[in-house]
């Protein structure tokens, strides 16, 4: 259920859940190898803008290091993800703040940081 201020972007909401099936798929992507089981999040929320087409997105895991990216999946209503992948972070900063934008590099919709303006 896509929640929202007035006058800024909603966000999306939806739900989803991570089976365990997946978390060494995403442990994977930690080449430091520091990551354990329970730094993997498996309660999924899309934080993308509200959308009525195209998946559902959910960070997974961050990764170490600067300019690594997180952990990401995508899953569509009524089903469990099958897949992890790696992204890079976005590259947008709030031209005011200079917070950074939450989300993947290319991701559709709004920057995070226009959700609370």
């Amino acid at each position: 259920m896509p929640t929202s201020t007035p006058g800024r972007p909603a966000v999306c909401g939806e739900r989803g859940y991570l089976l365990s099936d997946l978390i060494p798929a995403v442990l994977t992507h930690n080449v430091a190898g520091a990551a354990e089981p329970g730094d993997v999040e498996q309660d999924l929320r899309c934080t993308l803008e509200a959308h009525t087409t195209g998946d559902h997105h959910s960070l997974v895991m961050e990764l170490p290091g600067p300019d690594t990216g997180a952990v990401w999946t995508r899953w569509t209503r009524g089903h469990y993800p099958t897949t992890v992948t790696a992204l890079l972070d976005c590259p947008s900063t709030d031209p005011d703040t200079a917070e950074p934008c939450c989300e993947f590099a290319g991701h559709p919709g709004a920057h995070s940081y226009e959700h609370r303006k």
